[in-house]
């Protein structure tokens, strides 16, 4: 788990950590307290993963464009999730934005 100092783990990393906690949830030796925890931090990864690979799919989605004399479109990528957007999307699982 990281501090808030930390930077994020990276897609694999948290991807990893994620089947680490499925794989303890489902052998079904945990604590209620722990499996909670345990819940909690998977549910983190997966917004975490999911935001991740949202980025990514912009990224490759502007990347793939084109300018207007038919070359690459450079401009730089614009990335517009907040700390708020993702606060919202903790409060209401499932939403859109």
């Amino acid at each position: 788990m990281h501090t808030p100092s930390e930077a994020p783990p990276r897609f694999e990393q948290a991807l990893a950590e994620l089947d680490g906690i499925l794989r303890e949830l489902e052998d079904g030796t945990t604590t209620l307290e722990d499996a909670l925890a345990r819940y909690e931090r998977g549910v983190s990864l997966l917004r975490l993963c999911y935001g991740q690979l949202r980025a990514a799919e912009q990224k490759v989605q502007l990347l793939a464009g084109t300018a207007e004399d038919g070359g690459p479109d450079l401009r730089p990528f614009e990335h517009t999730a907040s700390i708020e957007t993702a606060k919202a999307a903790v409060r209401k699982p499932g939403a859109r934005e």
